[in-house]
């Protein structure tokens, strides 16, 4: 290990050090990750990308023997801080909730271990190391798939529901389902009442939705006269604000005990 960097290669060289611990430490956090995800797409996500971390350790001693130089893995506490605060913030998660927390952690670290690489490039090119800076990019492009298939899941999770089931799901979790599920009613009654703006003939109607969407005010123009009135919103044009949301709890707890085995 390097006392003191006086020359460009040594803070290369104990970059690159620092690089292989990175990557031993996030082979780590991945096995405990995929212990502890939820759904099977990110368990196989986080198991797919362990394979690639140990093949990106093999090609960063690799580099230390194109360099002609032992391996020496410098600290880094990056990505112990990471694992350390993800660990923290899983214990107070709650289990259907779980996944969010894993995602961006997996996303803090890839954009981490991406600015290492980048940093790592531009020295060994500006030191002309060729055949270093080949394996390094291999193993960038492979953080920045990595990255892109976190961010992807996590959008993916994001738009259609962060809470996944779980036996002993907490109130505050399902109180989460319960307003998604009264978001999507409230768009039903929307869509609902935009769909019944046109007459049978095509004719436009104006369409107005006034307090918690109990009535609709329909105005029709005509030949020299506009008519307006009042009809009842009904069916699926309930609103989001009258969405009961303890009959829902209700079902759901009556679901998850017809589930039970």
């Amino acid at each position: 290990m390097f006392e003191r960097l006086n020359t460009p290669e040594e803070i290369f060289s104990f970059k690159l050090g620092s690089a292989l611990t990175m990557e031993r430490d996030t082979l780590a956090m991945l096995a405990d990750l995929e212990d502890e995800a939820r759904r099977p797409e990110l368990k196989q996500l986080l198991a797919e990308h362990a394979e690639e971390t140990r093949r990106q350790i093999s090609m960063i001693e690799q580099c230390f023997a194109l360099l002609d130089e032992e391996v020496d893995a410098s600290p880094c506490a990056v990505i112990k801080a990471i694992a350390a605060e993800g660990k923290a913030t899983i214990k107070k998660t709650d289990d259907s909730l779980v996944d969010a927390v894993i995602l961006a952690g997996a996303l803090e670290t890839e954009h981490h271990e991406q600015a290492v690489y980048e940093t790592l490039l531009l020295h060994a090119r500006a030191r002309g190391a060729a055949s270093v800076v080949g394996v390094l990019e291999t193993n960038l492009a492979i953080e920045q798939s990595a990255g892109a298939k976190v961010k992807a899941l996590a959008e993916r999770i994001a738009v259609s529901g962060v809470a996944v089931p779980t036996e002993g799901m907490s109130r505050g979790a399902k109180a989460g389902i319960v307003a998604g599920v009264a978001a999507t009613v409230g768009a039903a009654a929307a869509a609902a009442l935009k769909a019944g703006d046109h007459h049978e003939t095509g004719t436009p109607e104006a369409t107005t939705v006034t307090g918690s969407g109990a009535t609709a005010a329909t105005s029709t123009p005509t030949a020299g006269d506009t008519t307006t009135a009042t009809v009842p919103a009904t069916g699926s044009a309930t609103s989001a604000e009258e969405f009961n949301d303890d009959a829902l709890e209700e079902r759901i707890e009556e679901s998850e005990h017809r589930t039970r085995p």
